[in-house]
């Protein structure tokens, strides 16, 4: 910060012993040392002030552009968005293009099948919604069961290849003089 070395430290030293005087030079430092403590209280709370109230026009801003959206002025919010209109310009292309290739009513077709499934996926989320939750409970049992039958039948497949994998054991294998049937 101030780039003081060993020997200009070592200068000032000197100097404040020369100038206060080594009875007070205890003194001296523990009010400077009080000074520059109050001086960093004082910078931090100016700076977490100058935050709390950077922050606080931000969120009236977002207050404002919301309260905007209510109102229905979404020209603010557009021209927040896109400044300098490129985004616009590019769609207003686009529409011009499939307007000119005859594709705006497969456009439009698309468009209510969307707003159709959208439509379906609502009602079945308020039907779903409606109903008590202990219409919902059998269900469930019922899946879990027929996941339960399912993983039984990939255990007994697998077991049944692991066993047709395997050669059959002979009683010559099993005799006595084996190395394997003495351990």
């Amino acid at each position: 910060m101030l780039d003081i070395g060993g020997w200009e430290f070592l200068i000032v030293a000197f100097v404040l012993v020369m100038v206060v005087g080594p009875k007070e030079l205890p003194a001296m430092l523990r009010s400077f040392t009080r000074l520059t403590r109050q001086i960093r209280t004082i910078a931090r709370e100016f700076s977490e002030g100058m935050n709390k109230i950077a922050v606080d026009a931000e969120v009236s801003e977002i207050k404002a552009a919301m309260a905007k959206a209510r109102a229905g002025d979404l020209d603010s919010i557009a021209q927040a968005i896109d400044p300098d209109g490129d985004i616009s310009a590019s769609v207003k292309d686009a529409r011009d293009v499939i307007q000119s290739d005859g594709m705006a009513d497969e456009v439009q077709m698309i468009k209510g099948m969307a707003q159709d499934s959208g439509q379906e996926l609502a009602a079945a989320s308020e039907v779903s919604a409606k109903t008590p939750a202990q219409k919902k409970k059998p269900a469930t049992k019922t899946v879990n069961k027929a996941a339960k039958k399912a993983a039984t039948k990939r255990v007994a497949t697998k077991a049944a290849k692991k066993a047709a994998k395997k050669p059959a054991k002979t009683p010559a294998k099993k005799s006595s003089g084996s190395k394997a049937g003495q351990s």
